[in-house]
């Protein structure tokens, strides 16, 4: 019964994430968009899991956990990339290390409701949300799974004599364990704690043996913990090494203390907690601690450390406190840090168990045999499982896309811009670009470094012709990254708004270093033809049309770059070209016109088709209507109306005078001269 009980709990909890997606939120990285991962499980995988997170080299893996990644590729191979499925594996991996969890506990204690209450707690708890609505997490679970299945082979093998196959079973599944998260080192202390209580073996037998029980442990643990820490790390364990050793330490302090106010009052939980009084990413940011938090949280482990060492002979207190502090030391951030958050909900998962153990005991030799205060207990343990279960249904939900989590954590944390920056990133995913710029633009007033938005505001700014602003943000992404290819090539087009060919060309040519695609080839193309330098814009533009034939920009750059250089025929040929492919090609058909109306071979010239690909061209939405207008007077002055080609010379110059364009109005000036003597405008 109670085993059916934790099951309908879960599944209470966390059906609802079978119509959930991946998140932005690292899922890509190791699952969704990873590309060992996306090949299912094959033996080629296999092996590659077996060395991916290895050495700092490594890449496609963040460090050692093959088992949890060939998770995933089995997922991959059962279900595509239907997110809902993997959803659901990770929570009956959940669901079984709750029913394991009561089976052992209740195997090693023979407590019946106690266990259960423990178990109970671990199902449904919200702090353990983060690990089993997270795809990207099913560390967690599988490692969880592991680790209670070694601790239930551990009790069968120390309930009888030695039996080599009884230890073999348990140092499997500890294995297992640290393969699939190496936060699971500390499995051997938490066995050593297990001898003490329940199993009480420490005075039974000689300690001589439990230690060397524990050997092969300890040697695997130690192989897990100097792969991990051999690993190649990120740009956040960087950040991270830059706080001073007493930063850290107050907030480890700080964590411990967190995660147990969460445990017993699970509000305003998130997906994320930015460390508190400084910036990691300004070099130059002061830390700023608040002391009076610390010492609080300080105050509050040393006076639960009190009562269990007054109460050490209730050996459930020591253990479960034991249990708790020490497998959080691997994540607490003393030593190392996987991410920039100062504390995550996602470590208190096993962790949690410890304090299970030393709420349920005492409460229950407090009820002793008294029928009053038993029922007390027992409704409180019901209301209490009962509330954290409606808590924690809830806080799924914020787990449904990433608009939703990071919406959420902005919510919880309003002044925090890694939160704001992911909500800006998710927003971007979904398409709302205008939502996603305003996000940016809050985190960036509380951050200005932040790379990403940055770069997305620098390039909205450009879309939107605020070209001053976009190169601010442009040159910190570019300084921040200089391998930025869409950071170069934006500022490369800011320049080129500007009038500063030669930067223009610099940038372009960084971006198709970077990035030489047909879009910096063309853009490197329109640089080096506004520098003068027709030859070499017409190499780049053919390069980019060997790339990509079917390129109508490269195509139609190419005959600007002909027209430069004379090659009038060939420059024609490219716009018709492109006009066959698409007849609303705006620079072709403006580029033939004028072409067509202005140019000094016979042969080419045609004044009634120019006339009308320039009234076509006219008529089409989008271009620089100045620039449109001019080549429609050409054609009217080609064609010997010179009255029509005046009136139109006269407003674009009005047009361009407003703008601040002194080379358009000095050209017009001069067509304008030529149209009043009666004479057509000779490119």
């Amino acid at each position: 019964m109670i085993c059916g009980l934790l099951l309908l709990l879960v599944g209470l909890i966390y059906w609802q994430t079978r119509g959930f997606t991946f998140l932005n939120f690292d899922d890509g990285v190791f699952v969704s968009n990873n590309k060992h991962v996306l090949r299912g499980l094959t033996w080629e995988n296999v092996k590659w899991s077996l060395t991916a997170g290895i050495g700092k080299d490594a890449q496609d893996a963040d460090y050692w956990r093959p088992l949890s990644l060939l998770s995933h590729m089995l997922d991959v191979s059962l279900f595509g990339l239907n997110a809902g499925a993997h959803h659901l594996m990770s929570v009956a991996l959940h669901a079984l290390t709750a029913v394991a969890l009561f089976l052992v506990l209740h195997g090693m204690t023979a407590a019946l409701w106690r266990s259960a209450f423990v178990a109970a707690l671990f199902a449904v708890h919200p702090l353990h949300v983060e690990s089993v609505a997270w795809v990207a997490e099913r560390k967690d679970v599988l490692s969880g799974l592991f680790f209670v299945l070694a601790l239930g082979a551990y009790h069968r093998f120390a309930a009888r004599a030695f039996r080599w196959p009884g230890y073999l079973l348990m140092l499997l599944f500890a294995a297992l364990a640290m393969m699939s998260k190496p936060m699971l080192v500390t499995l051997p202390c938490v066995l050593l704690l297990v001898d003490l209580w329940p199993l009480n073996r420490l005075g039974t037998v000689p300690l001589k043996r439990l230690l060397l029980e524990k050997i092969p442990l300890l040697v695997m643990a130690a192989i897990v913990a100097v792969i991990t820490l051999g690993g190649h790390g990120s740009s956040h364990d960087v950040l991270w090494a830059r706080l001073p050793w007493y930063y850290r330490a107050g907030n480890a302090v700080l964590s411990y203390g967190i995660y147990i106010r969460q445990t017993f009052w699970p509000a305003g939980l998130s997906c994320f907690y930015p460390y508190p009084g400084i910036n990691l990413l300004d070099p130059n940011a002061r830390t700023s601690l608040d002391l009076g938090h610390i010492f609080l949280s300080g105050g509050a482990l040393l006076s639960i450390t009190a009562i269990v060492v007054w109460q050490r002979k209730k050996s459930f207190l020591p253990v479960g406190w034991l249990w708790y502090v020490g497998m959080l030391v691997p994540v607490i951030g003393l030593y190392t840090q996987a991410g920039d958050q100062a504390h995550a909900d996602r470590y208190t998962y096993l962790a949690m168990i410890g304090l299970g153990l030393m709420i349920a005991w005492p409460i229950a030799l407090w009820a002793g045999t008294s029928p009053a205060r038993r029922l007390l207990a027992g409704g409180l343990a019901v209301l209490s499982i009962v509330t954290l279960t409606v808590t924690a249904r809830k806080q799924v939900t914020h787990w449904r896309d990433s608009v939703s989590l990071w919406s959420h954590a902005v919510e919880c944390n309003p002044e925090d811009y890694a939160s704001l920056s992911g909500l800006g990133n998710s927003l971007v995913d979904a398409g709302r670009m205008d939502d996603a710029v305003s996000v940016y633009q809050r985190a960036l007033k509380i951050s200005p470094l932040i790379t990403r938005a940055n770069l997305v505001v620098g390039i909205h700014m450009v879309q939107t012709g605020r070209l001053q602003e976009a190169q601010v943000c442009l040159q910190r992404v570019v300084m921040a990254e200089p391998q930025t290819a869409s950071a170069h090539s934006g500022l490369a087009y800011v320049s080129l708004c500007m009038g500063d060919f030669p930067q223009a060309v610099s940038h372009y040519q960084t971006a198709v270093g970077i990035q030489p695609d047909t879009a910096n080839l063309c853009g490197l193309g329109n640089a080096l033809l506004q520098s003068g330098e027709a030859s070499e814009a017409l190499e780049s533009y053919q390069k980019a049309l060997a790339a990509d034939p079917a390129n109508l920009d490269a195509m139609a750059g190419q005959g600007m770059a002909c027209a430069k250089l004379g090659q009038v025929d060939l420059a024609a040929g490219c716009y018709r070209k492109v006009l066959q492919k698409n007849p609303q090609h705006l620079l072709a058909l403006n580029n033939l016109a004028w072409l067509l109306a202005t140019s000094r071979q016979d042969s080419v010239r045609d004044g009634a088709k120019a006339l009308s690909l320039a009234g076509y061209a006219l008529q089409l939405p989008g271009g620089s209507r100045p620039h449109l207008m001019h080549t429609l007077a050409a054609a009217y002055a080609e064609t010997g109306q010179y009255d029509k080609a005046i009136q139109i010379v006269q407003q674009v110059t009005a047009i361009a005078r407003d703008q601040g364009n002194a080379p358009l109005m000095q050209q017009c000036l001069q067509e304008r001269m030529a149209y009043e003597s009666g004479s057509p405008w000779r490119e």
